[in-house]
């Protein structure tokens, strides 16, 4: 049959070379030696704590200049471009091995400049590139990374990243939960293929589809619920305990919730606080 599955070869870069793998990048900036920032994409490039901890994680060649800049300064940032046509090819030749900061800086298309977070700029701190929507500003996890043997030991070199801070554009920064029709354009690439040819994908334009109304769940709760605050969260059979809230009332109630916890001094949100709540109320 034509359309049959086969086996494809496992090789090195599986990802690229046995398998087709689209995802967006990050175009990572870092300090060299003589104090010049440096850009390189990576594909390999993605969220890796989400709850409590905010971390990154890179996943690169054990000798690229990035690799060897974060390892020596700490510190690097994360830039997200939007898809534009004209700067695909800078993007595709920083990702050339072996390029001194001076030899990207001659064809780079991308303006750097200072963070404007108080503190992130000077020695070993890198500039951030102007034209992206958004930046994440890290610092290497050294500890976390030397205690475990996998990311110690690995062929690659994998960069547990640390997100101190968050930089988003100001029109975007009202948008992040979803609201208005827009999103950044995010370019995609599919990688190095063939031995010959680097693939991007054109962004489209995104768009919004409305939760399917299948009640709210003790899922759904929780998950609502513990995005609020970071400093107040909900125990699974507290979220249990609030399924039958109407889905427009829910974020409304969880807020009123979590308002109640932080004027107590309460860090976690078990059925015993609700209880308690409801015999007020009454």
């Amino acid at each position: 049959m034509p359309d049959s599955f086969v086996p494809s070869p496992l090789r090195d870069n599986w990802y690229q070379s046995s398998s087709f793998y689209g995802s967006s990048f990050a175009l990572i900036t870092s300090v060299d030696e003589a104090g010049v920032t440096s850009i390189g994409p990576y594909q390999l490039s993605f969220p890796f704590e989400v709850i409590k901890r905010r971390s990154w994680m890179v996943i690169s060649r054990p000798s690229s200049n990035t690799v060897a800049n974060v390892r020596r300064t700490l510190k690097c940032a994360l830039n997200f471009v939007e898809y534009d046509r004209a700067q695909i090819e800078t993007i595709l030749k920083f990702g050339y091995p072996g390029q001194l900061p001076a030899e990207k800086m001659a064809y780079n298309t991308f303006t750097l400049v200072d963070s404007p977070t108080p503190g992130r700029t000077g020695p070993g701190l890198p500039q951030i590139i102007g034209e992206a929507f958004q930046v994440f500003e890290c610092t290497l996890d050294v500890d976390r990374i030397a205690a475990n043997p996998i990311l110690r030991d690995s062929a690659s070199a994998h960069l547990l990243l640390n997100i101190d801070n968050i930089l988003v554009k100001q029109r975007w920064k009202g948008r992040i939960d979803g609201s208005g029709d827009e999103m950044p354009r995010v370019p995609l690439t599919y990688g190095f293929r063939g031995g010959a040819t680097f693939w991007f994908g054109e962004a489209q334009p995104a768009f919004k589809l409305p939760i399917p109304d299948l009640g709210a769940r003790h899922e759904v709760v929780h998950y609502e619920a513990n995005r609020i605050d970071d400093g107040v969260r909900f125990t699974l059979e507290a979220s249990k305990q609030l399924t039958g809230i109407p889905r427009p009332f829910l974020r409304q109630v969880l807020e009123g919730i979590v308002w109640q916890a932080k004027k107590r001094g309460v860090a976690e949100i078990g059925p015993e606080f609700l209880e308690q709540l409801n015999k007020e109320r009454k």
